[in-house]
């Protein structure tokens, strides 16, 4: 009896400490919200930071209620009995006293990838959709296209599979690749380009967007080191990994942009994005390369979006979307034991998730947003509502009240 409630306890002390990790790996997650406001408000000019900062909120706050009912569901089965069954159970607290709560403690863990998901589209649709719209977009993406899309791939029912520890296709890939199909529908900035050149539009603050891509870095190790899901599987090597990814990116597009202070911070978070998908299964080196190699690439593909007159404001595209796809190409090859990875990973899988994923999201991204712009009565403000400020029409506050006194 003694050696039984001995067991019990350590049973219950292992729960609980299951529960404090994912609740705090959790809320540093969540801390990302805080950086992705920063670091696209920074980007943005001075007339449209408030809808900004009013996206990432909403983000949030709808995102709570749609993986609430229907997100959380959905990114394990699709049967109708388990929808009805977990709608039945969180209308009252009993269901959830067993075990301490652990199964609210991951459905709050998996809400917090759900929201970042889909605020990386915000930075790249900024500074001329309509609030309506977007606030739709948003539901649409944390409810059915990202639990969807983890249902299909290894965290869901493995329909298509590969490695990806913490998601650079799952989250990041997924979210970049959303973005460019909504801003290939949406179409760009009043004056972006000129008789088909790029006009740069500069953005209003970049400490502001230095401090919002360090805030980000923080909240990844909530991110990476998290997705053990588990106090005991909880592994110094993605930290390592994690960090040496970190500071290869930057390098990488200090170098590429010849020490561009905005290329540099986005290269800092491209190189978090990349190592995601290997950073439980490569060598301290190996991270560092590919941070290095997608950091690199950021003012390259911005540019080569720039070519195509596609205006994605912050770079969402490159610095989530192709950052996340060589990430999980790059797993494939440095997660090879004669490179010094752990070898439980293969390549070809990894490139035919990529290029789903880029389907995926390029596809469901460009028609959620052209349907999207029927049912609100239209995509994207008018031409005088831009030239304006989304603030002021939008909002009807602007973010810096004493510019407009003066």
């Amino acid at each position: 009896m003694a050696e039984m409630n001995i067991t019990e306890a350590l049973t219950q002390l292992m729960t609980a400490g299951d529960i404090f990790f994912l609740v705090v790996m959790g809320v540093l997650v969540f801390l990302m919200q805080l950086g992705f406001a920063m670091l696209e408000g920074g980007q943005v000019r001075s007339k449209n930071v408030n809808n900004v900062m009013m996206k990432n909120m909403v983000d949030w706050l709808v995102g709570c209620v749609s993986w609430l009912f229907i997100g959380y569901i959905l990114c394990t089965s699709l049967n109708p009995g388990d929808f009805i069954a977990w709608w039945g159970k969180i209308f009252s607290a009993a269901p959830f006293l067993e075990n301490n709560g652990l199964e609210l403690a991951n459905w709050f863990f998996g809400l917090v990838f759900a929201a970042t998901a889909a605020t990386i589209v915000s930075g790249g649709v900024a500074e001329r959709i309509r609030f309506s719209a977007y606030v739709l977009i948003s539901i649409l993406i944390t409810a059915f296209l990202y639990p969807f899309f983890v249902y299909l791939g290894p965290w869901g029912a493995s329909i298509v599979g590969w490695h990806d520890y913490a998601g650079s296709l799952i989250v990041h890939g997924l979210g970049g690749f959303l973005a460019l199909g909504a801003i290939a529908a949406l179409g760009p900035r009043k004056g972006r380009f000129k008789d088909g050149k790029p006009v740069p539009i500069l953005g209003h603050n970049i400490p502001m967007a230095v401090f919002g891509a360090f805030a980000l870095a923080i909240g990844w190790y909530g991110f990476n080191v998290g997705s053990a899901l588990a106090l005991q599987d909880i592994s110094g090597l993605v930290c390592a990994t994690t960090t040496l990814a970190m500071a290869g990116g930057g390098i990488g597009a200090l170098i590429a942009s010849k020490k561009d202070v905005l290329f540099t911070a986005n290269g800092l978070v491209a190189g978090l994005v990349a190592i995601c998908a290997g950073t439980d299964i490569v060598s301290p080196i190996g991270g560092l390369i590919i941070g290095l190699i997608a950091g690199a690439q950021v003012p390259l593909v911005y540019r080569l979006l720039e070519n195509m007159k596609l205006d994605d404001v912050c770079g969402v595209v490159p610095v989530h979307g192709t950052a996340g796809v060589i990430g999980a190409i790059l797993a494939g090859i440095f997660g090879m034991t004669a490179l010094g990875g752990t070898g439980d990973v293969n390549i070809v899988s990894q490139i035919v998730a990529s290029i789903f994923c880029i389907v995926y999201g390029v596809a469901l991204g460009y028609i959620i947003a052209k349907v999207v712009g029927v049912v609100t009565g239209g995509l994207r403000v008018s031409e005088e509502e831009e030239e304006i400020g989304l603030d002021l029409t939008e909002h009807k506050l602007p973010a810096y009240p004493e510019e407009e006194a003066a």
